[in-house]
């Protein structure tokens, strides 16, 4: 039990590191605005759409939100067998959503999220990037085609039969992910049902104009 505690705890940390927050007052100091989205801690999409910083910027964030997810979650892999994997992957999530080193203000990124699953079982991650896909082809909202890929999540982990003896768990871990991620995207989901959400190819203006980033 004193294992399953330190990875809980490690995994809560490492997810409560918000690289978001970080790359967005970084791209604000570069690039000589004060604006008070440099204090948001934002996802990778957001970061781009809304704060105007590069493809690189953006690409290092969402990697360094991948790696935040994985390495916990193979850790406890490494040292406790797919149980591990189940708690340091949920510890990350726990972080991610309510971060220590944020205020207990996450992030709507999905990237941690990913990480955990091709930690747990890769080949869920190219199903889920599919169905992100597709979802952005039909309705063209990057929101919506994360809580999609998210729906899917547990599904495919069942039909997969990944987890072996653990299956149980692993699935139920997952729809626990899933919820973590609708949480994350409540503010988007009220967007949508509202109709204000702004599709991914609308412009730049539009966006911020669509909610202010906290």
């Amino acid at each position: 039990m004193v294992w399953y505690a330190l990875l809980a705890l490690a995994g809560y940390l490492v997810g409560s590191v918000p690289f978001g927050l970080y790359a967005a007052r970084y791209s604000h100091r570069r690039n000589g605005l004060p604006d008070a989205r440099a204090g948001a801690n934002v996802g990778p999409l957001d970061l781009y759409r809304r704060s105007g910083s590069g493809r690189t910027l953006v690409g290092v964030a969402f990697l360094l939100e991948l790696v935040k997810g994985f390495l916990p979650t193979f850790t406890g892999y490494l040292a406790l067998g797919t149980p591990g994997a189940v708690g340091g992957g949920s510890a990350v999530l726990v972080g991610h959503n309510f971060p220590l080193f944020g205020r207990l203000r996450g992030s709507n990124s999905v990237a941690p999220l990913l990480g955990v699953l091709l930690a747990v079982y890769p080949i869920v991650v190219v199903i889920l990037g599919m169905v992100w896909t597709a979802s952005m082809a039909a309705w063209r909202y990057a929101s919506l085609a994360a809580l999609v890929a998210a729906t899917v999540s547990p599904l495919a982990l069942a039909a997969l039969d990944a987890g072996g003896p653990y299956e149980s768990w692993l699935v139920l871990a997952a729809v626990l992910w899933s919820l973590l991620t609708f949480f994350a995207h409540r503010e988007n989901i009220r967007r949508l049902v509202s109709g204000r959400e702004a599709k991914i190819n609308a412009p730049v203006d539009e966006v911020r104009r669509g909610r202010r980033v906290r």
